[in-house]
Parts: structure tokens; C-alpha cells; sequence
């Protein structure tokens, strides 16, 4: 499941970084080069700026908030199926 992702020119993973935006692709494209990892959940792949984003948002607000958003997330993936 991880070569399938991975291609060695890179193309595919440079066009996940148009699809996020600008700034959110830069940014990721930054944390993958400093080291951060793709988690994997099955088939979803959850990139290291979204990581980032939940530990920024675990901090700030606290898990009752984290929680919350969470759940939103998981409710709309599961919707959209």
C-alpha cells in the first residue's frame, strides 16, 4: 500500500500537493522533507500537515474541542461514502 502511493519520479505526490493549496502543500511538502511520516489507516492516508494541525488544535483548545472535531471529520468521510 506504500509504493502504491509513492511513485519514484514523484509526480503523483506533487499533484496531492496542488489539490491542498499553496500554502498547506508547502507546508507539507516542508515536514515530509524534514522527516515526518504518512500515517496510514487502511486505505486513508493522513498527511504529516493534518498531524500537525490536530496537536496545534489539541493544544490550544484541548481535547473536548479536538474530540469534537474529530468526530465532525469522521462523521463527513463517512457520509461522502
Amino acid at each position: 500500500a506504500i509504493e502504491d502511493s509513492q511513485n519514484h519520479t514523484g509526480e503523483p505526490i506533487r499533484d496531492d500537493y496542488k489539490k491542498m493549496g499553496t500554502l498547506f502543500g508547502e507546508l507539507n511538502k516542508n515536514l515530509l522533507n524534514m522527516g515526518f511520516t504518512r500515517m496510514y489507516f487502511g486505505e486513508r492516508i493522513v498527511e504529516p500537515v493534518v498531524v500537525l494541525f490536530f496537536w496545534l488544535m489539541l493544544w490550544f483548545l484541548g481535547l473536548q474541542a479536538l474530540g469534537l472535531v474529530a468526530v465532525l471529520c469522521l462523521v463527513i468521510i463517512y457520509v461522502q461514502q
